[in-house]
């Protein structure tokens, strides 16, 4: 019997990668449950390099590199995206570079040039009470942004450039927050995780903790397929620091486990961004 070609697409971030079977299962929606500041964008930003250097490598030799032997495993490929996109919802692509310039060295700054960006905070604005506080300062002409519809911009967007992709929404706290109907929200989540696996990518989610109330949270992480949670630790210590664990993931839960990893230690430095600094394993 024929195996089934399965695919996984790294997250860039080598020190990660090597732990967790060298990727996420492509078709996967996973939430960054961040505590704020503890390392969700910088994962990202991070990813978002690397895998843009990995892009100018050779291809083949990458897949060659991870492609599964004959074992009782199922294939799986390892992939590349074709491009990455990032849908902000309320901070400017100027905002997002100008964070990395200050952060990283430049080129991080570079490869998030390269990024397919989608702007949809002069929408999230005029359709609040901001732009009457602000008026022209944020948006010039906001008549042609009231009749847009946030969600049906990110399907649209989604529709066009999710397959074989990744994608970032930044961030699920902001459409939260900005929607009354929270429902239609969850059934956006329900129907674009369901659409993931036929566009074959990695959608990424970001929504800080303890935003929401606890029924709404669990929802939401029980929507999508895994759920990474950054996290401050030590924090009555003089020098506060990150983990990061998995809470759930379909398909990569049980090699974590067999692995008997526990959490991440993490750090974010000037020259790499995000890295693992230690795995912590259950004895």
């Amino acid at each position: 019997m024929k195996n089934i070609i399965l695919n996984k697409i790294p997250t860039g971030i080598r020190t990660f990668d090597v732990n967790i079977n060298d990727g996420f299962p492509a078709g996967s929606v996973i939430l960054l449950l961040e505590d704020i500041g503890a390392g969700a964008r910088e994962f990202i930003y991070t990813s978002i390099f690397n895998i843009s250097q990995m892009k100018s490598e050779d291809n083949i030799n990458f897949i060659n590199k991870y492609k599964s032997k004959d074992t009782d495993d199922m294939t799986a490929i390892p992939m590349l995206p074709g491009k990455i996109c990032y849908i902000s919802v309320s901070k400017s692509l100027e905002d997002i570079l100008k964070e990395n310039a200050y952060a990283f060295r430049k080129d991080f700054y570079k490869a998030l040039q390269q990024v397919v960006f989608k702007d949809l905070s002069d929408i999230y604005f005029c359709n609040s009470e901001v732009h009457n506080l602000w008026g022209g300062k944020l948006d010039n002409d906001c008549n042609k942004h009231t009749d847009k519809n946030i969600l049906k911009e990110i399907s649209e967007f989604l529709g066009k450039n999710a397959e074989n992709n990744i994608v970032v929404i930044d961030s699920l706290t902001d459409l939260m927050l900005f929607d009354g109907n929270k429902n239609d929200i969850i059934m956006f989540l329900k129907g674009m995780s369901k659409i993931s696996k036929v566009w074959n990518g990695l959608i990424y989610i970001i929504l800080s903790a303890d935003i929401l109330d606890n029924k709404m949270q669990a929802i939401i992480k029980d929507i999508v397929d895994g759920v990474l949670v950054f996290e401050w630790f030590d924090k009555g210590s003089d020098k506060m620091r990150r983990n990061l664990y998995l809470s759930k993931f379909r398909g990569l839960i049980p090699r974590i486990e067999q692995n008997k990893i526990s959490k991440f230690e993490t750090k974010v430095t000037y020259d790499n961004g995000f890295e693992v600094s230690n795995v912590r394993k259950i004895i």
